[in-house]
């Protein structure tokens, strides 16, 4: 889904998009700030359903320390196959390379931030360009609930309508229904001992 296809599902619930002018909003307030209220509603959606990336790294003889900070995105680890390591202060990954062969190259499973909007531009058609061009990062059952997130910040300060309170009441109900899990976990046993 496109920036451009989030904001019109959100001005849609709050009644601020109309499909016969150029612009997706006629507040001024609403599109400055758009932008960063996604952001944020994101980054809490993605604590429900995390975002997988991959990483490979080279350990040499002299290179068997990682810096986490040089992951992109790193959010949390999740895990790095057929290799003994220790994470020191989640500051830094150390591999233990007593019975390896050098190089080798590792897989780092982790969770990552997802993509964040620009919040600022030169000109609005520069805006309505970015927005046409980018992607969200997450699965489409979490960014059919971000418009409620959005809406509820958005209208936070409405006291007359009660709209931004029925948003944030919709929002935290549907976020309630996220399932974290990717797969279904299944175990097979082989062998086994006779009793």
């Amino acid at each position: 889904m496109t920036a451009k296809e989030m904001k019109i599902k959100t001005f849609s619930l709050i009644e601020e998009y109309y499909p016969e002018h150029k612009e997706l909003a006629d507040d001024q307030d609403v599109k400055y700030k758009i932008n960063g209220v996604i952001n944020s509603i994101m980054l809490d959606l993605m604590k429900y359903r995390k975002v997988p990336a991959k990483y490979s790294f080279e350990i040499t003889k002299d290179k068997n320390v990682l810096k986490l900070s040089s992951i992109p995105d790193f959010y949390q680890l999740d895990t790095i196959k057929d290799i003994e390591y220790i994470i020191m202060g989640n500051l830094e990954i150390i591999f233990n390379t007593e019975d390896i062969e050098f190089s080798k190259t590792v897989e780092i499973y982790y969770y990552k931030y997802p993509k964040t909007m620009q919040l600022t531009f030169k000109s609005e058609d520069e805006s309505a360009s970015y927005d046409e061009e980018f992607e969200f990062e997450q699965e489409l059952d979490i960014l059919e609930i971000m418009p409620y997130g959005i809406a509820a910040d958005l209208l936070k300060m409405d006291m007359i309508s009660n709209y931004g309170r029925y948003f944030d009441e919709k929002y935290r109900e549907l976020k309630q229904t996220i399932d974290s899990r990717k797969t279904k976990g299944t175990a097979i046993i082989v062998g086994g001992v006779d009793i």
